[in-house]
């Protein structure tokens, strides 16, 4: 049986490595990535370089193409997800199975960060932060001063983005006298944002929202015949991560899959701030720090999720202890 991740993190190294420990020697992994390095390429039976600059329908058109060519039995979409689910039906007809929502008008909701939370806060709304959705400079600014002065610090992010490529804090700290040793990072002055800004054509909207500063909750999801397996994993500090087995937070999460009908792997994050929590975004997909909650529960989600899609029975079970840390690993240490 063969099994395509296409262009993922890098982290889909151990994904692979979580579905061949069941049964060693069943499956055959394919990756493809447009960087002809990635590392997940290592633990790959057959490895090939995607063309980069395709746009969601070409890109399907060439996943489809692919999936002739290479006999796919089962693959794993990271890349232009929403387009490739948006042709369910082509590649069911090709007899491959897609580790993806069958929803496609979730899978796109979900992906834009505005209608996700337009569809959250009919849900869950107390977790819904406030948030304006700017369509031009004059919106952002107003956007930003009016939840600055609510809030105090204010951060952004493009409605459509992957892996906080386009995150930013509105810190004014940054340049106060004798501020010499306040490290930048994501953070920038709202002088320093309008002038970035100023030149971007708001193509795709930005969402502002006030900064949430607390712990980050990464909670893994997959909806089995066993029961929802939910894994919350909380981001303490840099160092390591701890899964706590939170009941409100793993029943909340169950509740968000039953009314988003989440058939496939997920992700829900949330973020705290002054002792309450606020969803951040869902990803119709496995995350890229999945393996630190496998390794700190002893659950194997990716494997589950694989045995699942292909109508077989996997036994798993909670573990009898209610948290446990794992030191961050996010790419192996040897090649």
């Amino acid at each position: 049986m063969r099994i395509w991740f296409n262009h993922w993190f890098s982290t889909a190294w151990h994904l692979i490595e979580m579905m061949k420990a069941v049964e060693p020697g069943r499956f055959t992994f394919i990756g493809s990535s447009t960087n002809r390095y990635a590392l997940y390429g290592k633990v790959c039976d057959a490895f090939f370089e995607e063309p980069a600059d395709l746009d969601g329908e070409g890109y399907a058109a060439f996943c489809l193409d692919f999936c002739r060519e290479h006999g796919v039995d089962v693959f794993v979409p990271r890349r232009h997800q929403p387009a490739i689910v948006a042709h369910a039906a082509e590649f069911a007809a090709l007899g491959v199975k897609l580790m993806a929502p069958r929803d496609a008008g979730l899978v796109r909701e979900m992906d834009d960060k505005a209608a996700a939370y337009a569809r959250l806060g009919e849900i869950v709304p107390a977790r819904v932060p406030e948030h304006f959705v700017a369509g031009d400079l004059g919106a952002f600014e107003r956007a930003a001063a009016a939840l600055q002065a609510r809030h105090g610090r204010v951060c952004y992010k493009l409605t459509r983005d992957e892996g906080a490529r386009s995150f930013r804090v509105i810190d004014e700290g940054l340049t106060k006298p004798g501020a010499v040793y306040n490290k930048p990072g994501n953070k920038l002055s709202l002088s320093t944002a309008l002038s970035v800004m100023e030149n971007y054509d708001f193509g795709i909207p930005v969402l502002v929202m006030p900064y949430l500063p607390d712990v980050e909750i990464s909670v893994d999801c997959l909806r089995t015949s066993r029961g929802a397996m939910i894994i919350p994993r909380y981001k303490t500090n840099k160092r390591y991560s701890e899964v706590i087995f939170t009941p409100d937070v793993m029943d909340e999460c169950r509740s968000i899959m039953d009314a988003l009908w989440l058939d496939a792997p997920a992700n829900i994050q949330y973020k705290t701030a002054n002792g309450e929590r606020y969803l951040l975004e869902i990803n119709t997909r496995m995350s890229g720090g999945l393996q630190l909650s496998c390794k700190a529960s002893g659950l194997n989600l990716p494997a589950a999720a694989l045995y699942e899609l292909l109508g077989e029975p996997y036994p798993w079970a909670y573990p009898a202890f209610s948290s446990a840390r794992v030191a961050h690993l996010e790419t192996p240490v040897c090649l």
